[in-house]
């Protein structure tokens, strides 16, 4: 009993223990700041409102609800800025009216101090262009940024600053304020915030002069207040300060926040209450969603290294999806406060999913895990919810170009995204485009909706409707359906119960396992036709209201399956999609077409038409429609419908400075289709013989010229590195007399970092050397310019050696080298030199409440075996050398190497020579299918290869080629293709665009040449080369030969079998089609 009372005694101090620690954690939260309040820094919408405003429903700009159809953008990842305009235009092909942007503070400042904004830098240019072409800008300036890049968009020189707690992290899951931090967050802040001030909607809205684009400002990134709803992590002191810089810097547009999830952080209007004495607020509540983890990338890989191999992946479980999405609108209105008032909003919506080091699989397998309508699917599921404003992550990824990564991601920033690396729109950005066009087509009625709480039909199988909205406000009471498949057997055809005037109506409904489409209902079109329902996908709509006719695409089955329910009202019904006209109850007309493409005309009592235009899936992947915000038009009204639909084409832009529609096309296409109200003066335009407003333009027939893209490479030159010419220093030490070895410590952040020391071969007769060695993140060991070996410490695991993000336990990693067959026997001196080549992956990113970017990169702990001297006398012979990056304009263009700018001491290739690589040479590829003899028989003449060896040590590549595919009327992206166990850092033109790993740490092996950074003439390619065992290594530039129309996955040997047309590579042919 006497035991029991002392339990009793222990557990009675325990539990206020805990109620104290719980206490504690929060409060200590809650700041000091406290005279920064949420109204302080609130946006002023009595000043503003009639220019930007909003409500529960959504964002109004200038008295008018909007949708926000947002892509992230990063033009850092984009190194050719010639090529931004193309891609935002590209952005407005596929659907979106808005980008996200994040600004990188460590691409801005390479050292303490300098700021700049010049080049592919300059924002200010960046945010004119998004003005010029009419597109909305969501900015989020940081200063964190996280989007696995180096430091999180922290810059290298703040880093090092040892003293200061980066975003606050004192230790790992534990903030604690630092003021001093604080001082530079700001100084970032005021550098950038001017710029963006100038472009802000509420600054520069003249109608006669330029507008303004940016709506909103985000503040820092995934900052919780609270995770899990209970675990206070964010100070509210951090978000305040980071506030009012923002309005002391003139930033009038609203702010808001990107809780990492829906946790409710940082809502405005929250009450004071025991836990929470002084809340603090964001004027616009969001959150990000990541919905299905590419298997590599799943919780459980953080801890068990799975799901590395493709082939074991199975399909995701559409549950996930119904789990993670399905209650969004219950739980953000639950939050209460600004959560319950303000539009839902998702500033990062996932787009596709990233690839780590040490992977066999590419971006292409992570696309075909999700498949072409994941991204769809995850779209329309938040529609559902009532989400008016969300923004894409990523839509186009870009490069990784430099060292730009973190340690979670290789030079391909892909992303599997909608729009690939080298620019191809892929079925999953088209299939998207769908929903996009769709909901801007019914935008009057679909940017204030309700859940509608009595549904208006059913199904036998209850996976196929996923929920009902009702148009609040408008001219009319339209429903929308969400019909989404995720039916549990995989069935694609279904039986839908429509409830109309007390009486069911059955319908049969035909769309694909993990499908959507949004159906629409109670709709009267402008000519007075009352729709009940649509169960095949109305895909847009053009009204003119002068002539009251409307038009409409719809892409139905050709089984005939899916049908719209009209109103029985005496229709008048022409054309040649062969409709089928079957009355239910007297008063319904359920139409259903024979035929799937071609049109049909409805009209009723002669007045006005509707026209429905039926599409083949082939060219609906096609369709694009022009939208223009009234904002952008100077307030016209005719914005609410699109100017203009067209298809037919890879690419469809219309210009309006130029009043063109830029056409893109490619080997498959043959015709372009416009739809106007307004007759095109292309004399090259066709009218169709029935269908008004339906015009045609035949493109030039491209199928019998040669499109194997394969260059010539020349003036192959090598030179070996000399270390004795690089500028070494001996290691510094620290206040307890300790070397510091951490690269971090020299500003050697980018790249490599390289370490010396030389020392005597033994006096015994059989001297045995060893080098213990550990490092972050890969050790290549050279003795007397021969590579002994190396090894790789990285874990895509938690608390590993290397851990991509988290702990890193810095003891563990230790590899052994012997170095006695490399040491020097013969001279008087016997003098040995060791080199040791460490190449970081990058700054870990201080991902949410992580304190990794400290994590140490270089050579953690090296200790010399076996010499004759003492340890005192090695460790005074250790020097460093690399790239300070503070003293370069771009802080992520280098190597590493110091010597990487010399131009001297470059050999030519000479055939026969052993101590140098032989004359690049043809090497045979045997391919199986018949269809790609050809094309692999001119790629022979320019395989080049060459026999590589660790005793060559590391070398310098050099050669050039041209591009006689560089012309105006088409668009080549080009590829370098790398194979071979050795390792590659690849420069074009003064611009490091490749890191290439081919011993398995990377499994990139085709890297994009940026378009516009490649010139017609004189293009030069140097390639810092070192291998750890003997190989072969193919280098060759080329086409992209990809699956298009499709995924736009590269084709390969093992893929040949699924191609359904002849592969071709991806080339554009340029047109344009003169409107007015």
């Amino acid at each position: 009993m006497g035991d029991m009372t002392q339990l009793y005694s222990l557990f009675s101090l325990v539990v206020p223990v805990v109620i104290g620690f719980v206490l504690y954690t929060h409060h200590r939260t809650h700041g000091t700041l406290t005279d920064i309040t949420t109204e302080s820094v609130a946006y002023n919408r009595t000043k503003y409102q009639s220019l930007l405003d909003w409500d529960k429903y959504s964002l109004r700009v200038e008295g008018e609800p909007i949708l926000i159809l947002s892509a992230e953008f990063h033009y850092w990842r984009i190194p050719d800025r010639e090529r931004w305009p193309h891609i935002l235009q590209q952005y407005q092909t596929a659907g979106y009216n808005t980008i996200r942007i994040y600004f990188h503070w460590g691409y801005h400042s390479p050292a303490e101090g300098l700021y700049l904004f010049d080049g592919n830098r300059d924002v200010d240019y960046l945010l004119t262009l998004c003005e010029k072409l009419g597109l909305f800008v969501l900015a989020a300036p940081g200063p964190y940024i996280c989007a696995e890049t180096q430091g999180g968009g922290y810059p290298s020189w703040l880093v090092a600053k040892r003293h200061l707690n980066i975003r606050h992290n004192s230790i790992m899951l534990w903030r604690t304020y630092d003021a001093s931090f604080v001082t530079y967050e700001i100084q970032w802040l005021d550098h950038i915030l001017p710029i963006l001030a100038r472009h802000q909607i509420t600054e520069n809205n003249d109608q006669r002069r330029r507008r303004g684009c940016i709506l909103a400002l985000q503040i820092d990134n995934e900052l919780f207040e609270t995770m899990a709803h209970i675990l206070p992590v964010g100070l509210r002191d951090q978000m305040r300060v980071l506030a009012k810089a923002a309005r002391d810097a003139n930033i009038t547009v609203p702010l808001f926040t990107n809780d990492g999830f829906e946790e409710g952080g940082w809502v405005p209007g929250k009450k004071p209450n025991f836990w929470s004495k002084y809340p603090f607020g964001i004027d616009l509540y969001g959150f990000d969603k990541y919905v299905v983890f590419a298997p590599s990338s799943s919780p459980k890989s953080w801890l068990i290294d799975g799901g590395t191999t493709s082939g074991e992946w199975k399909d995701w479980d559409p549950k996930r999806m119904e789990n993670s999405m399905d209650r969004l609108e219950k739980t953000v209105r639950g939050f209460g406060g600004g959560a319950k008032e303000s539009p839902i909003f998702i500033p990062e919506l996932q787009g596709g999913w990233f690839n780590h080091y040490q992977l066999q699989h590419t971006y292409d397998q992570i696309y075909d895990f999700y498949g072409d309508q994941y991204t769809k699917l995850l779209f329309e599921s938040s529609l559902a919810q009532g989400v008016t404003m969300a923004s894409l992550y990523m839509v186009y990824g870009g490069t990784n170009w430099g060292t730009l990564g973190d340690p979670d991601v290789y030079t391909s920033y892909d992303y599997s995204a909608c729009i690939r690396e080298y620019g191809y729109l892929s079925s999953r950005g088209r299939n998207l485009r769908q929903t996009l066009i769709f909901a801007q087509s019914f935008e009057p009625y679909f940017t204030r909706t309700d859940l509608l709480k009595k549904p208006t039909m059913g199904s036998p199988v209850r996976e196929i409707i996923n929920r009902q909205r009702v148009a609040v406000g408008a001219d009319q009471d339209v429903v929308f359906t969400f019909f989404r498949n995720f039916d549990r057997k995989k069935r694609d055809e279904h039986v839908i119960n429509q409830n109309y005037a007390g009486k069911t109506i059955q319908m049969k409904i035909q769309f694909g396992y993990k499908t959507s489409f949004i159906g629409i209902g109670n709709y009267k079109t402008i000519n007075g036709l009352s729709l009940l329902q649509a169960i095949i996908p109305i895909h847009a709509r053009m009204v003119n209201p002068d002539t009251k006719e409307e038009i409409w695409i719809v892409e139905s089955t050709p089984s005939g399956l899916g049908e719209l329910a009209f109103e029985n009202v005496g229709m008048t019904i022409t054309g040649n999609m062969q409709p089928e006209v079957v009355t239910v109850e007297e008063s319904v007309s359920l139409i259903r077409f024979k035929r799937s493409d071609g049109w049909t005309k409805l009209a009723i009592n002669g007045e006005g038409a509707l026209y429905i235009i039926g599409l083949e899936s082939n060219n609906i992947s096609t369709l694009y429609a022009d939208f223009q915000p009234s904002y952008w038009n100077r307030g016209s009204t005719k914005s609410r419908y699109p100017g203009l639909l067209a298809w037919g084409a890879d690419h469809l832009y219309y210009n309006q400075e130029n009043q063109e529609l830029e056409v893109g096309y490619n080997i498959h296409d043959t015709e372009v289709h416009l739809l106007s109200f307004t007759k095109p003066i292309d004399q090259h335009m066709i009218v169709h013989d029935q269908m008004p407003y339906l015009y045609t333009k035949k493109l030039a027939d491209r199928s019998l010229e040669q499109h194997s893209v394969v260059l010539p490479l020349i003036n192959w030159k090598y030179r070996d590195v000399n270390w004795n010419t690089l500028n070494w220093q001996p290691l510094k030490r620290n206040e307890k007399n300790k070397l510091v070895w951490d690269a971090i410590d020299y500003h050697f952040t980018s790249g490599h970092v390289l370490y010396r020391n030389q020392f005597k071969t033994p006096g015994q007769a059989d001297p045995h050397v060893q080098l213990s060695l550990n490092v972050r993140h890969r050790a290549t060991v050279v003795v007397n310019g021969h590579i002994v070996g190396g090894h790789t410490t990285y874990s895509r695991q938690l608390f590993s050696a290397g851990a991509k993000i988290g702990p890193d336990p810095w003891f563990i990693g230790t590899h052994n080298y012997d170095l006695t067959p490399y040491l020097t026997h013969e001279g008087r001196q016997l003098e040995n030199t060791l080199v040791i080549i460490v190449d970081s992956f990058g700054l870990n990113r201080q991902a949410f409440i992580m304190n990794d970017i400290r994590n140490p990169r270089g050579i953690i702990k090296a200790k010399l075996k076996g010499v004759d001297i003492s340890h005192q006398q090695v460790e005074q012979g250790w020097q460093i050398t690399g790239v300070d990056v503070g003293k370069l304009s771009q802080a992520y263009n280098t190597t590493g190497f110091p010597d990487e700018q010399y131009e001297v001491g470059y050999e030519s290739f000479t055939p026969g020579m052993d101590s140098t690589p032989p004359s690049p040479t043809v090497t045979p590829i045997t391919h199986t299918n018949e269809q790609q003899q050809q094309q692999q028989q001119e790629e022979e003449k320019y395989d080049y290869r060459m026999p590589m060896n660790p005793s060559q040590g590391v070398r310098w590549l050099q050669f050039n080629f041209d591009n006689a595919w560089k012309q105006e009327n088409q668009r080549v992206p080009l590829r370098l293709h790398l194979d071979g166990e050795f390792t590659a850092k690849v420069i074009l033109n003064d611009l490091l665009i490749g890191l290439y790993f081919g011993n398995g740490d990377g499994p990139q092996h085709d890297f994009y040449l940026p378009d516009e950074l490649i010139q017609r003439h004189d293009n030069v390619v140097r390639m810092l080369v070192y291998c750890w065992t003997p190989t072969e290594a193919q280098i060759r530039i080329q086409g992209w030969h990809v699956k298009v129309p499709g995924s736009g996955n590269l084709i390969t040997s093992s893929s040949l079998d699924s191609i359904t047309q002849p592969a071709m590579d991806y080339i554009v042919w340029k047109d344009t089609v003169r409107i007015q």
